[in-house]
């Protein structure tokens, strides 16, 4: 049996600017989403589809370069994390959404970006 690279380092590029990415990064591609609706009758009777946004979250380092006002403004940008398993996660027209939060202990930077549903590419 053959084993592939599945874990180890992630890189993350912000509108083409590759940032210091400190943490495991998670991410949900977003897309179509199907949640059972359920009668009275006790049976299933289909499903309500909805459209959700694609999330990425990651800690980044703080350094003396970065600007976290300029951060937190961050909008309509292109969010990009490649994978050791070959794979990109692709967000367009993505937004800082979270808060970040600035811990100086480690020098870093806890980071959500949402969107539009992105893309995974295949290496």
């Amino acid at each position: 049996m053959s084993y592939e690279d599945v874990g180890g380092t992630c890189k993350l590029f912000v509108n083409g600017v590759q940032y210091n990415l400190k943490g495991d990064p998670t991410y949900d591609v977003g897309g179509t989403k199907r949640t059972p609706i359920m009668g009275v009758d006790g049976r299933m009777h289909g499903y309500k589809k909805e459209t959700v946004m694609s999330k990425l979250t990651c800690t980044i380092t703080n350094t003396s370069e970065l600007d976290i006002i300029e951060l937190r403004q961050l909008n309509n940008a292109t969010i990009k994390l490649e994978e050791p398993n070959g794979k990109t996660f692709v967000m367009m027209g993505g937004a800082f959404s979270g808060d970040p939060s600035v811990s100086g202990a480690e020098g870093e930077i806890s980071c959500e970006f949402s969107g539009p549903p992105g893309e995974e590419l295949a290496p």
